[in-house]
């Protein structure tokens, strides 16, 4: 038995799991990441189709640079005259993927307790604090370099096709342009792994101590498809230590050992296992901390 198992044995059967692990995302969570499917070929409510070639030759740019706002405020805002147009940006990008006509997307969203941290703040709560979570719809932004119209070969309609750009941001909003693409994701998990299926890697197989939202490269948009279902799937980490908190609470656990609580979450919450390692690992961690937090009381 290691560690992390005799610490979860000794723990008294009178204690709350549910109790102990109550905590705020921010606190814990250390960097807070997101992941969205930022584009796709799809034609806006615009009438535009951008095309993903145009996107992958930006990325360094966009990665370099480039910014995480709400509706694209940090461009609109100060042609407007908004003053507080830079308080609407939320973090940035740390990660692009291209896989065909679908370009993907992690970022990293600001921490802090000042007026520039309030929206990113707001966004990370919405999306980890709520039940269901809020939903975010991503939408590139930036200079559009070379256009041509074209005709859709579906719709026989006119389409103007994007296929240059100096891309620079990438808006959050809850009314998107392209309505063909998911919401954001605080974990590659649910809709954001589904659209990844048929080329992600398999990622984390012998390890259970890396953290997923610290991954760059293919690791960090990569997770092994999902062929279950999503209806009992956890949306977010915080979700799945709840539900695993209330499952030992309720002595639905056979085995309290590592392995067993992996088992546990691969057959009871659809979790692939690399993901059910990672979320346990995570939940042994939290409770060997609030173990000490407890003692130190």
């Amino acid at each position: 038995m290691n560690r992390d198992e005799q610490q979860l044995a000794a723990i008294p059967d009178h204690i709350s799991f549910d109790l102990m692990l109550k905590a705020t995302p921010s606190s814990e969570s250390g960097k807070r990441f997101i992941y969205f499917e930022a584009s796709n070929e799809g034609v806006d409510q615009q009438g535009e189709r951008v095309l993903a070639k145009a996107l992958e030759e930006s990325a360094d740019f966009f990665l370099k640079f480039g910014n995480i706002d709400i509706d694209h405020y940090t461009i609109l805002g100060p042609k407007i005259g908004m003053k507080d147009a830079m308080t609407y940006e939320i973090g940035r990008p740390v990660d692009v993927r291209i896989d065909g006509e679908r370009t993907f997307v992690k970022a990293e969203l600001y921490q802090g307790k000042g007026p520039l941290a309030e929206q990113a703040n707001m966004v990370w709560e919405s999306m980890t604090g709520l039940n269901p979570p809020a939903r975010w719809y991503p939408s590139v932004g930036g200079a559009v370099l070379a256009k041509s119209m074209q005709i859709d070969p579906d719709t026989k309609n006119k389409v103007a096709v994007i296929d240059k750009v100096r891309w620079s941001n990438v808006g959050l909003s809850r009314t998107p342009v392209n309505q063909h693409l998911p919401c954001a994701e605080s974990m590659p998990m649910g809709t954001f792994a589904k659209s990844l299926n048929g080329f992600v890697v398999k990622a984390l197989e012998a390890s259970y101590s890396t953290d997923v939202a610290t991954l760059t490269g293919g690791g960090a948009l990569g997770m092994q498809s999902l062929d279950v279902g999503y209806t009992s799937m956890p949306y977010s980490y915080f979700d799945f230590r709840e539900r695993l908190a209330e499952a030992l609470d309720l002595s639905l656990v056979k085995s309290q050992t590592e392995d067993g609580l992996i088992a546990y979450a691969v057959h009871e919450f659809n979790l692939p296992p690399d993901a059910a390692a990672e979320w346990v690992s995570r939940f042994l961690g939290d409770l060997k901390s609030s173990l000490i937090n407890r003692s130190l009381q």
